[in-house]
C-alpha cells in the first residue's frame, strides 16, 4: 500500500509539475502569475476531448496528445496576441499583466460553459484491465503512463532550458531584461516563445488531468493554487525547485487524503505553504531564485 500511495503521489504530482513549470516560466520573463495558464488548460482538455470523441475510428491517444499540446499553444498564443503583447509594448506595470491574466481567466472559463455547460466528460477508458502487478504490487496503468509522459516532458524541457542557446536566451531575459536586449536578445520574440513553451505544457497538462479526473470548465483553475503552492515552495521563478516541490506536493497530498481525509488535506497543503513564506520566502531553489524576482 506505501509503494502504491508514492507511485500515485508521484504521478499526480508529476502532472502539478507540468502545470506548475508552465506557471514558472512565465513568472521569470514576466515578473507576474500568469492565472490564464489555467484557463488554457482547461481549454487544451476540452480541445483533446472533442479531437477524440468526434473523430471514427477513435484516434491513438499520441495522435489526440500531439494535438492537445498545439490547441495549448495556440490558446495561449491568442492571449498573449490580444492582451500581454500589446502590455508589453507600452512597457506596463507587471499588476497589469496579471489583471490581464485574471480577465482572460475568466473569460475563458466563462466560454467554456457559455458553450458546454458545466456537466463534466470523461474519457473512454484507456487499459483494459486498469491495473498491473508488478513485483505483487498492484499499480495503476493510467498512473504509470501518465507518470512516464510528466517525466519525459519535465526531461525535454529541463534540457531545453539548461542545454541549449534557446534556454539561456531564456535564463538571460529572467535575469535582466534590458541588459539582454543590448546583448543582441529581442525580449519580445522570446517572450512570446516562452509563453508558447507553457502553453505545451498547458496542453499536456490538461490532456492528463482529463484522462485521470473529467473534462470540465474549472478543470485548470482547481488545480491553480497547487500550482501556485508549488512554485512558492520551489522558489518563485526556478524550474527546478517548482519541479521538486511539486513532485513533492503531489506525495504529501495522496498519502493526507488517504490517512486525514480529502477536506483536511487542503488545509494542511496551505498549511506548509505558509511555513515557507514565514521561513524561508525565497523558496527551496534560495538565492538564484532570490536574485531573478
Amino acid at each position: 500500500m506505501g509503494v502504491q500511495l508514492v507511485v500515485n503521489g508521484i504521478s499526480i504530482g508529476a502532472v502539478y509539475a507540468l502545470f506548475a513549470a508552465g506557471f514558472a516560466l512565465v513568472f521569470s520573463v514576466l515578473k507576474f502569475s500568469n492565472l490564464a495558464h489555467g484557463g488554457v488548460v482547461s481549454a487544451s482538455a476540452y480541445a483533446g476531448f472533442i479531437f477524440q470523441s468526434s473523430i471514427n475510428p477513435t484516434p491513438p491517444f499520441w495522435l489526440t496528445a500531439l494535438f492537445t499540446c498545439f490547441a495549448g499553444m495556440f490558446f495561449t498564443f491568442l492571449v498573449d496576441m490580444c492582451g500581454f503583447y500589446r502590455l508589453r509594448k507600452k512597457n506596463a506595470n507587471p499588476l497589469f499583466f496579471f489583471l490581464a491574466s485574471v480577465t482572460f481567466a475568466i473569460l475563458i472559463e466563462q466560454l467554456l460553459i457559455a458553450n458546454y455547460g458545466t456537466m463534466m466528460f470523461a474519457f473512454p477508458p484507456l487499459f483494459q484491465p486498469p491495473t498491473m502487478s508488478v513485483l505483487g504490487i498492484t499499480l495503476s496503468r493510467l498512473h504509470i503512463m501518465i507518470l512516464t509522459i510528466a517525466v519525459v516532458m519535465l526531461l525535454m524541457l529541463v534540457f531545453l532550458i539548461e542545454r541549449t542557446k534557446l534556454g539561456l536566451a531564456i535564463r538571460a531575459v529572467a535575469i535582466n531584461t534590458r541588459v539582454s536586449q543590448l546583448m543582441g536578445i529581442n525580449s519580445s520574440r522570446l517572450i512570446t516563445t516562452t509563453l508558447i513553451i507553457a502553453g505545451f505544457l498547458a496542453g499536456i497538462t490538461g490532456l492528463m488531468l482529463g484522462v485521470k479526473y473529467s473534462v470540465f470548465p474549472a478543470l485548470g483553475p482547481s488545480i491553480m493554487l497547487k500550482g501556485l503552492i508549488a512554485s512558492v515552495i520551489g522558489g518563485l521563478g526556478s524550474l527546478s525547485g517548482t519541479i521538486f516541490a511539486a513532485l513533492l506536493l503531489g506525495i504529501v497530498e495522496i498519502i493526507s487524503i488517504f490517512f486525514l481525509g480529502a477536506e483536511i488535506t487542503p488545509l494542511l497543503l496551505f498549511g506548509v505553504m505558509l511555513v515557507f513564506l514565514l521561513l524561508r520566502p525565497q523558496g527551496i531553489a534560495g538565492r538564484f531564485s532570490q536574485d531573478k524576482v
